[in-house]
């Protein structure tokens, strides 16, 4: 993709780290947090500093075996990548949950993961998230493999269906430990903790019982917690699943603000409306593989040769529908509440000359709209078949 920025060439080793017991994470000499190469993908604009800018505290450096990656371990021509994901395959008991699934995030891209319940959406976010092993295939957060599993987590933010909390603590607690966890320097703690709540509007909740916040405040605190380590990818799997509607419209606009600051997310649900007003990618699971890939706004703009029209009389609304079905042009005619909803194969000038037809045969038209193709169309196109009803 040109448009993103040149990486140079990842090398085939992966250095030593430096590392520490959890103990020592307060510690003066706590560890310092290395730069990672994808970290520079996107401007500065909206990240914050990071511990190694400040050359915080001395370093405690502990040499470790270097690991040099299988031949079929190496990553692939990386030129930008977030997540490339290759062939991806799980099997429970012979029965494929994911099949040989392919794809690749950029920047401040936002995956749509939809698909039926059991389709293997879970089954594949918690591979990128190093709590299930793949048993074929290969996956790289931003050029490392996933069997590079402390790479991976150290750049990876995953908030299961259902997140656990610590219910003794206050929220702001909460957030400490995870940050002590993430080995976030001290220097910079109160900071991170400070952004996070900041990020997910939960600054007036900090000194709040977590068993006291809602179900959606709980979720905008998995969200802070993912956040404290900074990671590239986020993976939610059904991040909206019983929200109300303003937490809901909360949870929307958190994301894009993360979009906006480059974060690359894959978003899983099998409700339309919670992902159809900001991602920007749509995937489509069923029985394991991916069927559908691509932008969403070019997966709307393919079907703008069928437009589908919605239109309400006066009266004569049975006779309107027998004259809609006698055209070669107009297909899917059927009552909608007191309006006829139509679809018609062609662009404008097929448009206009049925609604001339209509007009000359003297109905009476109280309203007549277009009614636009949204995520839900897509699938139920996409998966027309192949998706059978319990």
């Amino acid at each position: 993709m040109s448009s993103e920025p040149e990486q140079a060439p990842l090398t085939q080793k992966i250095e030593p780290q430096e590392f520490s017991s959890f103990e020592d994470s307060d510690g003066p000499d706590a560890p310092v947090r290395r730069p990672r190469p994808e970290d520079d993908i996107v401007p500065g604009k909206g990240r914050r500093l990071r511990p190694e800018d400040d050359n915080a505290g001395p370093k405690k450096v502990y040499e470790s075996k270097t690991l040099v990656l299988d031949v079929a371990d190496k990553p692939p021509c990386w030129d930008g990548q977030i997540l490339d994901v290759r062939n991806l395959t799980k099997a429970y008991n012979k029965q494929l949950a994911v099949n040989e699934m392919t794809f690749q995030l950029y920047p401040g891209d936002i995956l749509g993961f939809l698909g039926p319940n059991g389709a293997g959406k879970t089954t594949t976010i918690r591979m990128l998230a190093t709590v299930l092993a793949p048993d074929g295939g290969s996956a790289y957060v931003g050029g490392h493999s996933l069997k590079a599993v402390e790479e991976i987590r150290a750049r990876v933010g995953y908030m299961p269906d259902f997140l656990g909390v610590y219910d003794d603590l206050l929220v702001r607690e909460y957030l400490e430990f995870f940050a002590r966890a993430y080995k976030i320097s001290p220097t910079h703690r109160d900071f991170v903790i400070k952004e996070a709540l900041e990020i997910t509007r939960l600054t007036s909740l900090a000194d709040n019982p977590v068993d006291g916040l809602s179900r959606g405040q709980k979720q905008r605190l998995g969200l802070a917690r993912l956040l404290m380590h900074d990671p590239v990818l986020l993976l939610l799997d059904e991040p909206a699943a019983g929200l109300d509607p303003r937490a809901r419209v909360d949870l929307r606009d958190i994301l894009r603000s993360l979009q906006q600051r480059g974060k690359a997310m894959i978003v899983s649900s099998h409700i339309l409306s919670d992902l159809a007003d900001f991602c920007n990618k749509v995937g489509i699971v069923v029985n394991g593989k991916l069927i559908l890939f691509d932008e969403t706004k070019r997966l709307i703009d393919r079907m703008r040769d069928r437009r589908r029209l919605r239109m309400r009389l006066l009266h004569g609304g049975e006779d309107a529908m027998a004259f809609l079905n006698a055209r070669p042009e107009v297909h899917n005619v059927q009552f909608q509440g007191e309006d006829i909803l139509y679809e018609v194969v062609g662009f404008d000038q097929e448009v206009a000359d049925l609604h001339r037809a209509i007009f000359e045969a003297h109905f009476s038209v109280i309203t007549l709209s277009e009614e636009p193709w949204d995520l839900q169309d897509i699938y139920l196109q996409a998966t027309e078949g192949i998706v059978t009803r319990d």
